[in-house]
């Protein structure tokens, strides 16, 4: 069958799901195709003429930023191409994006036809905002984390620093250093493997890391650094130079201290959110002290008193579980844990502020009580601040010992589990406090028992009994604890092995919903992990 022309134009113009117009300037009627007319919501009849009344129809905002379009197209006979995004306010009240695009047709130096296009590029839209807003927070996770972050170009020019490295140079914003090279700040000795390093990086493709460099200034004293360094590329594979980050361990090597080993494995992705969200998740796992090396040192005051062992599987790429474990003074040790509300980049920048709350609160770390109430002032403070609409459940146990004691309080988060081989037990569940970042003036109170009448403890975040097989059905509280008594195992790892096993078994390949956190403890004396 052959087709005609205008056969053709529709077909062409359906599959771009576009629109055409057609208005002699001046007029008071406007050519609209049925497609125009479904963007703008009108029934027959109810055509409206944008050009000459465009308050009737476009978003009042953008009412004047149209006409002056309009206007300045008209007005210039060297100018044919009329284009404009804007929204637009059907009848029923919803709001659309429309691109629309004409052309000229002019006539003696005058406008007599203007003709072109439209199309609703309202998805566009929203997709565009909302990826600027995730790029906001993830950059305003970046300026908060505390580690110096640094992309440098194929001439080892600054092109993107975070706040913390501002502070490191010496200078008061991004804009003081962007486009220069570290040779302006430091001697010509330290420039010149500096730059070596990075040449040979984009190079061969191979990274650096955990390396300790001495950085010599030419205007202050020398300081040591903790670095990992990679090649950076762009969506395409196209080298655009190196980037990495830095840890200030001057006072460590000072000192003469163990460094503290780093273990951020940077991954390039193709598109430049990616790249971010993953330099913002590696930045997490930094908070976290379940690393070789840090473990190590945080759980020693336990050597020999108890077992203790963790598991923290994050859902997303930013998890918002978070736990610690922190040698006190006289020999006490203190074990928290936390879920903040969701997940992703708003839980995980939460997380992060946790962290710098505990460190502002830790001389009261070793009163259990007093130390949940800094928390909540802290967190509630900083959350109102930043008008964020998020809470955090946490519990926290301090273990004395010396003096066989063992004191427990909760923010709204479940009580741990325990096998008991004395007679006192907790039951004090009814004292659990409200979760942290509600209100100011929360109240929390702490229970307590013997050690000696405890075999194992676990803490859980609600993520390994809330998680959920391909029917819907969670694995449920229940069955965790019953995994828990019957996980007669020889280590505190093998015990969470077996609870992690139980659970997936439940769910399958679909996997946990939430993030998961878990840490066991088993005290030394007794025969064996179950009773």
């Amino acid at each position: 069958m052959e087709m005609t022309f205008q056969d053709t134009l529709n077909l062409v113009l359906k599959a771009s799901n576009e629109g055409v117009w057609d208005w002699y300037v001046g007029s008071d009627e406007v050519y609209y195709s049925d497609r125009v007319r479904d963007f703008m919501g009108w029934k027959p009849g109810e055509e409206i003429n944008i050009f000459k009344e465009p308050e009737k129809i476009l978003f009042k905002p953008d009412v004047a930023y149209f006409s002056n379009i309009l206007e300045m197209t008209l007005a210039d006979s060297d100018e044919e191409l009329f284009a404009i995004d804007c929204r637009i306010v059907c009848p029923n009240g919803r709001k659309r994006w429309l691109r629309i695009r004409g052309i000229v047709t002019w006539q003696d130096e005058k406008p007599i036809r203007l003709t072109g296009s439209m199309i609703d590029i309202s998805k566009r839209k929203r997709a565009e905002a909302a990826l600027e807003e995730e790029r906001s927070m993830l950059r305003l996770v970046i300026d908060h984390v505390p580690v110096q972050v640094f992309f440098k170009d194929t001439e080892s020019r600054y092109v993107m620093v975070n706040q913390r490295q501002c502070d490191w140079i010496g200078a008061k914003n991004p804009e003081e250093i962007l486009g220069k090279t570290p040779e302006g700040y430091f001697t010509e000795n330290h420039w010149n493997i500096s730059r070596s390093n990075d040449l040979k990086i984009m190079e061969t493709g191979e990274s650096i890391v955990d390396q300790i460099v001495c950085e010599r200034w030419k205007n202050r004293p020398d300081t040591y650094v903790q670095i990992v360094k990679r090649p950076w590329w762009d969506s395409r594979g196209k080298l655009k130079g190196t980037f990495g980050i830095s840890t200030d361990v001057t006072k460590l090597i000072s000192a003469k201290e163990k460094l503290e080993q780093m273990a951020l494995n940077l991954q390039m992705r193709n598109r430049a959110y990616m790249e971010e969200l993953q330099l913002a998740r590696e930045v997490q796992q930094a908070l976290l002290p379940g690393r070789q090396g840090v473990w190590e040192e945080h759980i020693a005051p336990m050597v020999g008193k108890a077992d203790i062992a963790q598991r923290y599987i994050p859902a997303t790429e930013l998890a918002g579980d978070y736990y610690d474990v922190m040698p006190l003074e006289d020999g006490k040790v203190g074990i928290f844990i936390a879920d903040v509300m969701g997940h992703g980049v708003r839980s995980a920048l939460v997380v992060g502020m946790i962290k710098g709350v505990m460190e502002k609160a830790s001389s009261y770390a070793g009163q259990p009580a007093e130390f949940m109430s800094r928390l909540n002032q802290g967190l509630t403070r900083i959350l109102g601040r930043s008008k964020i609409d998020m809470f955090t459940t946490a519990c926290y146990v301090v273990l004395d010992f010396e003096r066989d004691h063992m004191c427990i309080v909760s923010a709204g988060h479940d009580y741990p589990l325990f096998k008991w081989r004395g007679e006192s037990k907790i039951t004090g569940h009814e004292s659990k406090g409200p979760a942290l970042g509600l209100f100011m003036q929360a109240e929390y109170h702490s229970v307590c028992c013997s050690i000696s009448d405890v075999d194992t403890m676990l803490m859980y975040t609600d993520g390994i009994y809330e998680s959920s097989n391909i029917n819907g059905d969670e694995w449920g509280i229940e069955r965790l604890e019953k995994a828990y008594r019957e996980g007669g195992c020889e280590s505190m790892e093998a015990l969470l092995d077996y609870i992690d096993q139980r659970a997936m078994a439940w769910m399958g390949e679909k996997g946990f919903d939430d993030d998961v956190c878990l840490i066991g403890v088993r005290m030394k004396g007794a025969n064996g992990l179950g009773l």
